[in-house]
């Protein structure tokens, strides 16, 4: 057996299909046995692998045992001669397979060897080649000289930004996301240390590698793509508290004896500190948009409040108490005018309590998730708010300031909190649906079967394909013309103003480098599904408005 790919997935199970289905491409010409560990997927992971993949070794873990213990559990199975870790969030270039194990076979002291590993949007993940975290890197990446002096040695000593990722080079860990490993060498070290969860098992990995006299190799000469951090999306808060904590596990198990006359309990601190910051950044950016429903909310019950006791009703009210009194009727309207006698903790308690109330019905309604643009799903949750405020103060008569003050709220915030998302969806649906011309990059006869369904979306524009080979130039396919190669994407971009860029599964790798050339923020990526012909045929007459693709975030 020349190979063992192993894969552990974990809700993930549309790219884990497209992993598997490129990974078993790349793996023609080579014997190669290919495992997928089940931690406990709750999105069918699973069900898809047994049921598409019958060939392939597939281990359900009844929990979730993290990135380490889940390889262990295939990796004490493997038969190849060298063994690949790969992530389920990655598409492999079709040489991908065959080049790592040559390079393996070619260099009998390597013990372990990774290539170079794309963002979605073309550009180089750094942690795909790293240094070993000492005290003088640790201290540069945390400090961000590492950032600002990317060509210093000694400063830039973690990420190696020092080094040209065109060249091959000698470096001290890499990637788990896709790194192969001599089984020989892996036999010497032992497994992946299960004390890491999540993070951090790689740069161990390759540490005992490298304690063991093996050298550790970065190749360009092929790529794969990483969609980083898909499996940990939803609990974003808890990879990166397990993303730091596996960094000072690292510093205490292998820096302990190595800088024992180096008070390591600064880089604790460090590492804490920079793990913080990034938390405040995620935090930040996650609750800006609740802030801004929050004081919109806070504005539309002011408005409601002022309207409800406003002094310019004065004439009017007392138009209707004299009326009353001539018809007989005890009318008292005046004390509308009159707001409660609340102390000012208690028109505290009205304002941050009402406006508690709306920001959770708006998280419970998914604004803050799949439905962040919809005025609609926006005036449904401001009318769910408005009558949680009712029934809160229903019970709570010491804060009864009234129903009409909070129904003339929900008016005004109907108005603000659903209006900029009206607004802001046509602009969004204008830029997107406006002009769309799109270029699909690669010509497999997957692609005829997606010009032929885009027919039934008028607003997408072909202009063309874009060709892998030379002996594509010129030729057409399903009437559409190959415009060029790749290597000629950026060119392309800008002389047919392109908005979209559709790839297919094996050419994703190959096209993003020259995709990041000609890179603009209006540019959106897509990724044709090998699974395309069934997304299809199985969307009825209220199928969505965008065809079955898989939109690629940019943001890496």
């Amino acid at each position: 057996m020349d190979l063992s790919v192993v894969l552990v997935s974990y809700n993930t199970r549309d790219l884990l299909e497209q992993a598997l289905r490129t990974a078993l491409e790349a793996a023609a010409g080579l014997r190669v046995e290919v495992f997928v560990v089940d931690n406990a997927s709750r999105d069918g992971s699973a069900e898809m692998v047994a049921a598409k993949f019958p060939h392939v070794k597939l281990i359900r873990s009844p929990r979730n045992l993290g990135f380490a213990g889940g390889n262990n559990l295939a990796l004490r199975q493997v038969q190849g001669r060298h063994v690949l870790l790969l992530n389920t969030d990655t598409v492999v270039r079709r040489d991908t397979l065959t080049h790592l194990v040559g390079f393996l076979d070619a260099h009998p002291e390597a013990g372990a060897v990774g290539c170079k590993i794309l963002n979605p949007d073309g550009t180089l993940q750094l942690a795909c080649r790293r240094g070993f975290p000492t005290p003088m890197a640790a201290f540069c990446k945390v400090c961000g000289l590492s950032r600002l002096f990317p060509r210093s040695r000694r400063l830039a000593a973690y990420n190696l930004t020092y080094l040209d990722p065109e060249q091959t080079n000698e470096v001290d860990a890499l990637s788990g996301s896709c790194m192969m490993v001599r089984k020989a060498a892996m036999d010497q070290v032992g497994l992946l240390d299960e004390d890491y969860f999540m993070y951090g098992e790689d740069l161990d990995w390759c540490y005992r590698l490298s304690q063991a006299g093996w050298r550790i190799y970065y190749d360009p000469g092929t790529a794969i793509v990483h969609f980083k951090g898909e499996s940990g999306r939803a609990e974003q808060m808890k990879v990166l508290y397990r993303f730091y904590e596996a960094m000072s596990i690292f510093v205490r198990k292998h820096m302990q004896r190595r800088y024992r006359f180096f008070p390591l309990w600064l880089l604790h601190v460090g590492i804490a500190l920079y793990g913080l910051g990034s938390l405040g950044r995620r935090l930040g950016r996650r609750l800006a948009l609740p802030a801004f429903d929050g004081l919109l909310v806070l504005t539309g019950l002011k408005l409601g409040i002022a309207l409800r006791y406003h002094s310019g009703l004065t004439p009017v009210i007392h138009s209707i108490e004299r009326l009353g009194n001539q018809l007989g009727i005890g009318v008292h309207p005046t004390r509308w005018l009159t707001p409660p006698p609340y102390t000012d903790l208690q028109w505290f308690v009205v304002y941050a309590g009402s406006t508690a109330t709306w920001l959770l019905a708006f998280y419970l309604l998914g604004l803050y998730d799949r439905h962040r643009l919809s005025a609609a799903r926006a005036a449904w949750a401001v009318s769910a708010g408005f009558a949680g405020v009712v029934m809160v103060v229903f019970f709570f008569k010491a804060y009864n300031f009234s129903r009409l003050a909070a129904g003339a709220a929900w008016f005004f915030n109907i108005a603000l909190v659903a209006g900029w998302r009206l607004a802001a969806g046509r602009l969004d649906q204008t830029r997107r649906l406006g002009r769309r011309r799109l270029l699909v990059v690669g010509t497999e006869p997957l692609v005829i079967q997606f010009l032929d369904h885009l027919k039934a979306y008028p607003q997408w524009e072909v202009v063309g394909l874009v060709g892998l080979s030379p002996e594509w130039r010129g030729q057409r396919l399903a009437d559409k013309q190959v415009l060029g190669l790749v290597e000629e994407l950026p060119q392309l971009l800008h002389d047919y103003e392109i908005t979209e860029l559709v790839f297919t599964e094996s050419a994703l790798a190959h096209a993003l480098p020259q995709t990041r050339q000609g890179w603009r923020r209006r540019l959106r990526l897509h990724v044709l599904p090998g699974s395309f012909d069934e997304l299809a045929a199985g969307r009825g007459p209220g199928s969505p408005a965008e065809p079955p693709l898989v939109e690629i975030s940019t943001r890496g």
